[in-house]
């Protein structure tokens, strides 16, 4: 294989992947959703989680 065949099987992959990506960011924002009526205190932790994890710092992190 040539170095062009390559890059074409690897942006395949990357297009492939790109919806599991986006997913696993959203199922945060729908977890909150879905709590929001039966514990808006638990909802309101996972929006300010997700907020943390935005801006890089993770539960080990800075």
């Amino acid at each position: 294989m040539d170095i062009v065949s390559i890059l074409i099987i690897a942006g395949i992959v990357l297009l492939c992947l790109l919806p599991v990506l986006f997913r696993s960011f959203r199922s945060f924002d729908k977890g909150a959703d879905d709590i929001e009526a039966r514990s808006p205190e638990v909802a309101k932790a996972i929006r300010e989680a997700r907020k943390q994890i935005d801006r890089g710092k993770g539960r080990y992190g800075p």
